[in-house]
């Protein structure tokens, strides 16, 4: 019996723990957007999963090792950042570039990150490493 409560003890700990909850994904799409401009609005960004207690989190855009910028933002509630909501380097030549959102707690503690690369222009996505 004993045996059996500590399986079961496990298995609820197991699938209550947040490592077991589905990663944060972003989403977004270059369509519409017009680079080489001083200051680029982001594109529509979609986030998924965002952690429980994010209340602030940071986007960036970079063509590989090279920051384009970024901004610090309040979490969305429906996970949508609208277009034009902040303002970066935009893509001008064709390239791999990359969102990334990092989502924080009050207190400034990371709680999660997301990625997601495309080329600029043609909007296809860059393969998983």
């Amino acid at each position: 019996m004993r045996a059996a409560v500590v399986v079961a003890v496990a298995l609820l700990l197991a699938f209550c723990h947040p490592a077991s909850a589905d990663p944060m994904t972003l989403d977004f799409s270059w369509r519409g957007a017009h680079g080489c401009v001083t200051l680029f609005p982001n594109p529509e960004i979609r986030l998924r999963n965002i952690p429980a207690g994010g209340t602030s989190m940071t986007l960036t855009l970079a063509e590989g090792a090279r920051e384009m910028g970024g901004q610090n933002v309040p979490v969305p509630g429906n996970g949508v950042v609208p277009s034009g909501t902040i303002r970066t380097f935009g893509p001008c030549k064709p390239g791999l570039y990359e969102w990334t959102a990092l989502v924080k707690s009050s207190t400034g503690q990371v709680l999660s990150e997301a990625h997601q690369a495309r080329f600029y222009p043609s909007d296809q996505t860059a393969a998983k490493q």
